[in-house]
């Protein structure tokens, strides 16, 4: 068994790094399997992501605790959708960097030491939040309001990452995010309108949800090209000993034979079946060849 997390009566959880991809994979999965709503994951779906990870690490987690995980990757998708938008970054979609020269780094990491994990290195688990919140970063469930605190959980994913998500520990803070959620629970809704910089990182990363699909489809549509070059290539390649295969037949007119060899060189597909027939079987290809066009 892998890395395993713990929770206390009070409700505080350490998350390591392998009970977070576990998270993220299983899912992944939902929405791959078209069962996640426009609004975020049902509560089937919450507990059945926490029994699938208990029954794994042998651990005891609640769906709320999932919920309130999967809000921390959400905010890390975020923060990633944000640092893409800086006006010196470029993006490598294959691997999922965010790269910055050398200046424009030792600049920002200057003021914001937080951000050193998703630059100039490939971003861990990267794919699998893509696909879980890439159409929906600020819309639903797991949306953020203007008033709700970035840090109110670790967004670290080292092994000793921790999480304080019980109730009571809500309360005691006055943590906004989790009375939200909370109200949430109970079928309030928030009336405070969304930011307009939350809105346009959703459109943002809908633009980049759509560009991942659309390289994954070049590269597919490539490759395909590419194999119909081959296949046409190799379709019009002649073997080697054609001429030795047809001219060695005794009992034929060279000019007969001659005839042969050009039918063949015409017909690549057939000349490479001929070179690999039995002598008899040859001798019977040229004759009903010869038959058919001289006698015919």
């Amino acid at each position: 068994m892998e890395g395993s997390g713990q929770s206390d009566k009070g409700g505080h959880v350490t998350w390591t790094s392998s009970m977070s991809t576990y998270m993220l994979e299983y899912l992944e999965g939902i929405v791959a399997s078209g069962n996640k709503t426009s609004s975020g994951f049902k509560q089937v779906h919450l507990k059945a992501c926490a029994k699938a990870l208990n029954d794994h690490f042998n651990i005891n987690l609640t769906s709320y605790q999932i919920n309130n995980h999967i809000r921390t990757w959400k905010r890390k998708y975020s923060k990633i959708a944000d640092l893409r938008k800086l006006s010196a970054a470029l993006w490598d979609d294959e691997n999922f960097i965010i790269l910055l020269d050398h200046k424009h780094y030792a600049d920002h990491i200057k003021n914001h030491k937080a951000d050193a994990e998703y630059l100039n290195k490939s971003i861990h688990n990267y794919g699998k939040m893509l696909v879980i919140f890439g159409n929906s970063l600020a819309t639903g469930k797991y949306a953020k309001g203007s008033g709700d605190p970035l840090a109110n959980e670790s967004i670290a994913i080292d092994d000793d990452e921790e999480e304080e998500i019980g109730i009571g520990s809500a309360a005691a803070t006055g943590s906004a995010s989790r009375v939200h959620a909370l109200n949430e629970e109970n079928g309030a809704s928030s009336s405070a309108p969304k930011p307009k910089k939350t809105k346009t990182a959703a459109a943002i990363e809908e633009e980049g949800l759509i560009g991942a699909f659309k390289s994954v489809g070049d590269k597919l549509a490539g490759a395909i090209v590419e194999a119909g070059k081959e296949a046409a290539k190799s379709n019009k390649e002649l073997p080697d000993n054609l001429y030795e295969s047809v001219h060695s037949i005794p009992g034929f007119e060279d000019t007969h034979l001659a005839h042969y060899h050009a039918h063949l060189v015409d017909n690549p597909p057939t000349a490479r079946v001929f070179v690999t027939l039995e002598f008899a079987h040859k001798v019977t290809w040229v004759a009903r060849y010869i038959a058919t066009t001289f006698n015919g």
